[in-house]
């Protein structure tokens, strides 16, 4: 894991030091650079050392040394893709990932990122070509910004590393900001900023440093379905089991043996009995909260585990001390509040190993959120009913009061019925978001429609597509990216490397081809991955009702006088608004904490950046 960055078109060495420097958390075991001889192009990377922590220094050659690889992330099957070069006597100096990825790209070019399976953000210089490429994984795991400016591009792996160039002009981008808090994140390519970009998740950027021409290619696109090569065969349901434990196996590897955040749910669980069987020691970690209807570490602390287990629960005092600590390390706003436990939890991991091995991806590709349930039955249900009837209750359940527990009954109808009037494309992201429009039209100070800030989501809301298929694919695109780039923040920020086996492109693959209904039942969440591991998985974890990595975050709301010498209201966006609704936060008349929670993370995140540069 580390970061990668750079400039093209010119090679600014002193400017790739300082975009190091913003980052330095994301790599402290070294710091390397490479300018090309032309002094068009400069490249940095900050290296967590995790794979052949001797000999994996980037940027690294290829085997004809006309290829420079820098590479954050890691590659699964660099095993298997390093036999395979081998037989076409291409050689290799290290046991390293990253020289697999550039002698991958030097043998089969564009076509390499199509037999990865794995997480990375990748800048690849071609000295014949005089062309840089830069790669993101299919899913986004793994962060890539990149602007231009007159006369050359620049590129990082953090947000704050980029706006290091004055030359970037900054400014903040309304309709993003609508985004926003429409969808609790921005999505790639966009950013907070009108004139910075992402690179999308499947995705490669083609850059030429002498014309500074750039072309964008996507190598797989999850709506087309699984991606088969000559690495990647189709995978049949009765060896899925069978399968998974290599996956396990690939995500395993490291120098240090990996941690493994342990939760109450299946997903983990499973992760633990594999891993258990491959590695003789590991330890796994859990955090609780002393709010009973959040906390999951009661379930961990009956399970009979061979492994070392260790178990936190956060105080408020402790979450309160560690949302200080964090609110000045954000600089990429993300309204996913299990920011700060996953924060915390990396942190305890932190002493103990460079790797740590989660569940995320598991309930998008077995249909794991009560949000498939509500879609399902949302749409039967409007086919039954007018929509006056829909919004008729929706007012009646206004006035039941909230509560500050864990997805109450009572929460889940109210959202539930908020939206269910909508479009069937605008229910998932209505029902997720923090505002309604009409809020969010006061919040901006004019009139927006769901339309203006849910405009893309036709494409995978069309006619050809099933119904739930097309709710898994808002899952995979618009849910997850959110998802992972808090798992970047907070594992990174305490140098860990988080990997994720629910994420593997051989999981990912099964699941896009598999039928809905051998994979999604109505009511009942995960339904394949209960039956095939149903022989390792006790009966109450199989019964356990879907419980996500959330805390209380109203614990911090709530104490006043934390937001108020947190947040600048010069910053909000609509002081009055947001005093309003705080006001009715605090005297429980309203439940609008994800809103509040949201508000606060931007304006924290826009403090911390203008620290690196004014704008």
């Amino acid at each position: 894991m580390c970061a990668i960055f750079g400039t093209i078109g010119i090679a600014d060495l002193d400017l790739v030091k300082k975009i190091s420097k913003e980052q330095i958390y994301r790599g402290p075991d070294e710091q390397n650079f490479f300018v090309s001889d032309d002094n068009l192009v400069a490249i940095g990377n900050n290296r967590l050392s995790v794979i052949d922590e001797k000999n994996g220094k980037q940027p690294m050659l290829s085997s004809s040394n006309r290829f420079i690889t820098a590479f954050n992330g890691c590659i699964y099957n660099f095993n298997e893709i390093k036999d395979f070069l081998k037989s076409k006597n291409i050689n290799f100096k290290t046991n390293s990932d990253t020289e697999v990825v550039a002698n991958s790209y030097e043998y089969f070019g564009h076509e390499c990122f199509n037999y990865f399976d794995g997480m990375w953000a990748i800048a690849i210089y071609d000295k014949k070509k005089r062309e840089t490429i830069l790669s993101r994984d299919y899913v986004g795991q793994k962060p890539l910004f990149y602007a231009k400016s007159k006369n050359y591009y620049t590129f990082s792996s953090q947000l704050n590393g980029l706006i290091v160039d004055e030359k970037i002009p900054l400014n903040l981008s309304e309709k993003n900001l609508k985004k926003y808090f429409g969808y609790s994140y921005i999505h790639s390519p966009c950013t907070i900023f009108d004139n910075i970009f992402q690179v999308e998740p499947g995705q490669n950027l083609i850059i030429n440093s002498k014309t500074l021409s750039l072309d964008k290619k996507k190598y797989w696109d999850f709506k087309n379905g699984p991606d088969y090569n000559f690495l990647f065969k189709e995978d049949s349901q009765k060896n899925f089991k069978k399968n998974f434990e290599k996956i396990i196996y690939e995500h395993s590897i490291a120098d240090n043996i990996p941690a493994i955040s342990l939760s109450g749910g299946i997903d983990s669980f499973i992760i633990m009995k594999y891993l258990k069987k491959i590695k003789r020691k590991f330890k796994s970690f859990t955090l609780g909260f002393e709010n009973k209807s959040y906390d999951e570490s009661r379930y961990i602390k009956k399970e009979e585990t061979e492994n070392s287990k260790e178990i936190f629960i956060a105080t408020e005092t402790e979450l309160k001390n560690n949302f200080i600590e964090m609110s000045k390390l954000i600089h990429d706003p993300n309204g996913d509040s299990s920011l700060l436990p996953t924060y915390i939890i990396n942190k305890k991991i932190k002493g103990n190993s460079k790797v740590n091995i989660g569940g995320d991806g598991g309930d998008e590709s077995f249909f794991g959120y009560i949000t498939f349930d509500a879609f399902f039955l949302a749409n039967k249900l409007k086919k039954i009913f007018p929509s006056f009837i829909f919004k008729f209750i929706s007012k009646l359940l206004s006035f039941k009061k909230s509560s500050h527990d864990y997805l109450t009954f009572t929460f889940k109808i109210k959202i539930f019925f908020k939206s269910i009037h909508l479009e069937k494309k605008f229910l998932l992201p209505s029902w997720m978001s923090c505002l309604n429009i009409e809020n969010l039209s006061n919040l901006f100070g004019h009139k927006i429609t769901e339309s203006d800030i849910y405009d893309d989501l036709d494409d995978i809301f069309s006619n050809d597509k099933n119904l739930m298929k097309s709710c898994q694919l808002y899952h995979y695109k618009y849910y997850l990216p959110m998802v992972l780039a808090k798992v970047d923040q907070a594992s990174m920020f305490n140098s860990v490397e988080s990997r994720a086996p629910f994420l593997s492109k051989k999981v990912i693959n099964f699941s896009l081809k598999q039928d809905v209904g051998t994979l999604y039942k109505f009511l009942r969440k995960k339904y394949f991955l209960k039956n095939t591991f149903n022989d390792i998985v006790p009966k109450d974890v199989l019964e356990r009702k879907k419980h996500g990595f959330a805390f209380p975050k109203e614990k911090i709301l709530l104490d006043e006088k934390l937001v108020e010498s947190l947040i600048d209201h010069k910053t909000l966006i609509n002081p009055l608004f947001f005093k309003n609704k705080y006001k009715k936060f605090l005297s429980n008349k309203e439940d609008c904490s994800q809103y509040l929670w949201n508000e606060l993370i931007l304006n924290l995140c826009i403090q911390n950046l203008r620290k690196v540069r004014h704008f």
